[in-house]
């Protein structure tokens, strides 16, 4: 091949292997499905290699396809960089901003945050990946993460927002068969729901506060999840008592499929970060969301 691809072919060819289509990629840069189309068979056609399997119903990337994907993505994303560079130094918040948050928390919470910060700066791009896996820095592509987990990695700067209470919860019917449990010790007696972490591995313990202090206790798990939603859900259809952060199980409370347990018993043994990399001047769109997401949920306030 004597000269290096246009990067706008490479931008056709990445947003193709996003949204899994030609219509799809070129709703998004505003061209034709062929023109497109004709972008990726340029690609395909200088390198020597096929980038798409493609079928009538769906395409996937080859092994080629993956491989150029990921050594792009830099490039692209420098590209990007450059296109808002004097955006930048002009101040305004412009550019892509890749967020990454817990599933339940992303949902009820950063989903709101992102349509007030887009309804501020509508020349910001925003991709948010929910997902209860930790993010890299280094190795993904991410701007600002909440996090559960304080990050152990000292490039990563984070800032303490606020703290999860612990609600331990039953369903009503759970309850007329084994009885309720008044203290936390009587818990050994049922069958409960534990959270496995995904970053960790580890059972979360249940935690309860008592004499000014917070104490844990592993009860008999009989059910084990890696997602709290489905821990909440379990709990709901009768399988055992659980021990969700409030912020995911409130909705099961107003539905009275779940009834609150030990209530004077209360703990708040989780906190959320605010994390993003150090080292490096921020751009002025991160900047930006730092500051709303302190503002709208910062304080270290209780998160009920």
């Amino acid at each position: 091949m004597n000269r290096p691809p246009p990067p706008s072919a490479l931008a056709a060819f990445a947003r193709t292997a996003e949204l899994g289509s030609f219509a799809a990629a070129a709703r998004h840069l505003d061209l034709s499905a062929a023109a497109v189309g004709q972008a990726v068979s340029r690609l395909e056609e200088a390198f020597g290699v096929t980038l798409f399997n493609r079928t009538t119903r769906r395409m996937s990337l080859t092994a080629d396809g993956r491989l150029l994907l990921a050594r792009s993505r830099d490039l692209l994303d420098g590209l990007q960089e450059l296109a808002h560079l004097f955006d930048e130094a002009r101040g305004v918040v412009a550019g892509p901003l890749r967020i990454s948050a817990p599933l339940g928390l992303g949902r009820r919470r950063v989903v709101a945050l992102i349509a007030e910060f887009v309804a501020a700066h509508p020349a910001v791009d925003v991709t948010l990946d929910c997902s209860d896996a930790v993010r890299d820095f280094a190795g993904d592509p991410v701007d600002v993460a909440f996090r559960i987990l304080r990050p152990s990695d000292s490039t990563v700067v984070a800032r303490r927002l606020s703290r999860l209470s612990a609600i331990t919860v039953a369903a009503p019917d759970y309850l007329a068969r084994r009885g309720t449990p008044r203290r936390p010790a009587e818990l050994a007696r049922h069958d409960c729901i534990a959270y496995r972490h995904p970053a960790t591995g580890a059972l979360e313990p249940m935690t309860f506060r008592s004499g000014g202090r917070d104490e844990t206790l592993t009860p008999r798990a009989r059910f084990v999840v890696n997602d709290v939603e489905a821990a909440c859900e379990a709990a709901a259809l009768g399988l055992g008592v659980a021990q969700p952060p409030s912020d995911y199980v409130a909705p099961y409370l107003r539905a009275r499929r779940l009834v609150r347990l030990l209530a004077r018993q209360t703990a708040t043994p989780w906190t959320l970060w605010l994390c993003h990399a150090g080292g490096r001047r921020l751009p002025h769109r991160v900047r930006a969301f730092v500051e709303l997401a302190r503002a709208r949920l910062g304080r270290d306030r209780l998160l009920l």
